[in-house]
């Protein structure tokens, strides 16, 4: 009997994006799950499903959407705020201190949690996308990919990490295994802010994985002496992205590669 094609189609497209979808549980009541949305920019969205009761259940971004904003350069002001709550207000979704919140029964859970990874986007497309910085940065994050690839260094993509203060998600990570572990970061926009909060990230994601080394590539068309100081100081790599082919030094210097 001939499947019909439009079985053919949806069954595949279910199952590609299905094995794209990664999670972490936290614990029995906590799980983090990250949905791809712009594939060719290597762009996912992060959310972590809360289960209250057996038919009640949060949906937060864990903060991620207003930090990217601030980490791309945007102050979160009350007129930017008041846009953004009109965005997620739409979806039902509330803005918690920072954080885009939703709830949900059980049976609405599914289209609850696609109406929450929408909204996200469409922050997401309405503010990041716009940013000057982004052809740039989807450019940086290809020659990164396409280096570490080369190198067969087994990195995955848009990976979480648990820092002893927050949680931090890293463009590439290569997990330590016999050898020291790499997260590693494009910075399309390298500001003193920026500098800094990847110095606390570093930091951070070092106090709690212990065997993994934090490195950054960033943009070197507009930085300053100040901010690529303080990067250099703090990061086990710190590379500019003119010099990406001299990445592969570092990682042999930290003992990634051979």
């Amino acid at each position: 009997m001939e499947t019909n094609l439009q079985d053919i189609a949806l069954t595949n497209f279910f199952d590609f994006y299905k094995k794209d979808i990664e999670s972490e549980i936290i614990d029995v009541n906590n799980v983090v799950i990250s949905f791809p949305v712009h594939f060719s920019g290597f762009h996912r969205i992060e959310v972590t499903v809360t289960r209250v009761n057996e038919n009640q259940f949060i949906i937060s971004d864990g903060s991620k959407v207003l930090d990217e904003l601030r980490t791309a350069g945007y102050l979160i002001n009350a007129k930017l705020l008041k846009r953004i709550e009109a965005i997620s207000k739409v979806a039902n979704i509330r803005v918690v201190k920072g954080y885009l919140v939703s709830d949900s029964d059980l049976a609405s859970l599914g289209s609850s949690l696609q109406r929450f990874v929408e909204a996200a986007k469409t922050i997401g497309d309405a503010y990041l996308v716009q940013k000057t910085s982004m052809p740039r940065d989807t450019q940086i994050v290809k020659q990164v990919s396409d280096f570490l690839s080369a190198q067969q260094v087994p990195f995955q993509v848009r990976h979480p990490l648990l820092g002893e203060f927050e949680r931090h998600v890293v463009d590439f990570y290569f997990p330590p295994n016999g050898v020291p572990g790499l997260a590693l970061s494009v910075l399309s926009n390298p500001s003193r802010t920026v500098a800094e909060s990847w110095a606390f990230r570093s930091i951070d994601i070092k106090k709690n994985n212990d065997r993994v080394r934090v490195g950054v590539v960033y943009d070197d068309e507009d930085i300053s002496n100040n901010s690529e100081s303080m990067l250099a100081g703090v990061m086990d790599v710190s590379l500019p992205s003119s010099k990406i082919t001299q990445l592969g030094g570092s990682l042999k210097r930290l003992g990634i590669i051979h």
